[in-house]
């Protein structure tokens, strides 16, 4: 099976301006999640990105980027299939064949351990109706908004007649890191 890890870096965020090289500790975000996949010992650990500095970053720190990912890819609304997409009509021209298997490892999102990353692959090696994988962690769902009218609503059921409910009272709740493992194609 061929597994390559991709690291999704568009220049282009309005938000924090160039966060995915942002230093951490003195290295760029992208070196840390380039140093995860070339520490999952995957085929390929391949830099997404449309920006010349930052594939010059990436290469510096051991990613592969044959190629600036297009417009459409790099666009404010892009999204993950957008980014394979790209990757579909562009890494057979530079005589890279498609994998098997991408591991999606964003800069923005560090928390996860090679051993978590290395169990999802191994559920879509054993199981081919899985079609993809994805780790998240147990979060507390006691959440709450702030209404038109200014007051919180909880964003699940609450006892009104109660000023606290204990976090095992309520449904166990999850949230993704952002780190998908999925079947090509």
């Amino acid at each position: 099976m061929r597994v390559y890890a991709f690291v999704p870096a568009r220049s282009g965020s309005k938000g924090l301006p160039d966060k995915n090289i942002a230093e951490i500790d003195g290295h760029p975000l992208i070196a840390y999640a380039i140093a995860f996949g070339r520490a999952l010992g995957v085929d390929r650990v391949i830099l997404s990105t449309d920006s010349e500095r930052y594939a010059a970053i990436g290469r510096r720190y051991g990613a592969e980027c044959p190629y600036l990912r297009g417009a459409r890819a790099s666009s404010d609304t892009a999204m993950e299939e957008d980014i394979l997409a790209d990757f579909e009509a562009n890494l057979p021209r530079y005589g890279i064949e498609m994998p098997d298997v991408w591991v999606r490892l964003k800069p923005t999102n560090p928390f996860r351990t090679v051993a978590s990353v290395r169990q999802g692959i191994a559920v879509l090696a054993e199981r081919e109706e899985v079609e993809s994988v994805r780790i998240v962690s147990p979060e507390d769902c006691r959440l709450w908004t702030i209404g038109a009218d200014g007051w919180l609503t909880p964003l699940v059921a609450w006892d009104p007649a109660r000023s606290v409910m204990r976090r095992s009272e309520f449904p166990a709740a999850y949230s993704p890191f952002n780190l998908d493992i999925l079947r090509h194609g």
